[in-house]
């Protein structure tokens, strides 16, 4: 039986092009839905991450509007939870403390949450299109995150800014 890109073609409605050019921008929508354009490998049991870096220097002289979008693409771009997908039966939840004092959780995946527990990630703040929220990602990102706004840098292990409150006497 054929199908119906091939019947279309046969009746002389589309080229071989059309079909062609089609099933090309089927591919590229399928492999940005995967996350294949532009995300990273996760650290762990996959191998070593390959950091994304967030460009902290030409950041610094935009306006607060342009650094919380960008900071808002690079999370999501990096981040090591998915928000989207209803956590598993392993999943367990991390306790921190947000900027104002008081307790902050994420529900992670057992990798992730070894990742945040021995340094290889953190979690940070970001103002996501609905507010601030937290996510965890790799520990690169979440330096340059704490470099560009230095209380939203929650859990860094061995991080001497990580969990500073507000008022602690920050610049």
């Amino acid at each position: 039986m054929l199908d119906l890109k091939s019947k279309l073609a046969a009746a002389g409605l589309v080229t071989k092009e059309d079909v062609e050019r089609a099933e090309r921008a089927k591919a590229k929508k399928a492999k940005a839905k995967r996350g294949g354009a532009g995300r990273k490998e996760r650290p762990g049991g996959r191998g070593k991450p390959e950091p994304a870096r967030l460009r902290v220097a030409e950041l610094r002289g935009e306006g607060k509007g342009a650094q919380y979008d960008a900071v808002r693409r690079f999370v999501e771009k990096v981040r090591l939870d998915d928000p989207a997908r209803p956590p598993g039966e392993q999943a367990q939840t991390f306790h921190f403390t947000t900027a104002k004092g008081q307790i902050g959780r994420l529900v992670l995946e057992p990798d992730v949450h070894g990742w945040v527990s021995e340094g290889g990630a953190g979690i940070v703040a970001y103002m996501s299109n609905h507010g601030l929220a937290h996510a965890a990602v790799p520990a690169q990102a979440a330096r340059d995150v704490g470099e560009l706004f230095p209380l939203w840098l929650r859990v860094l292990k061995g991080h001497a800014g990580a969990g500073a409150l507000e008022g602690d006497g920050e610049p």
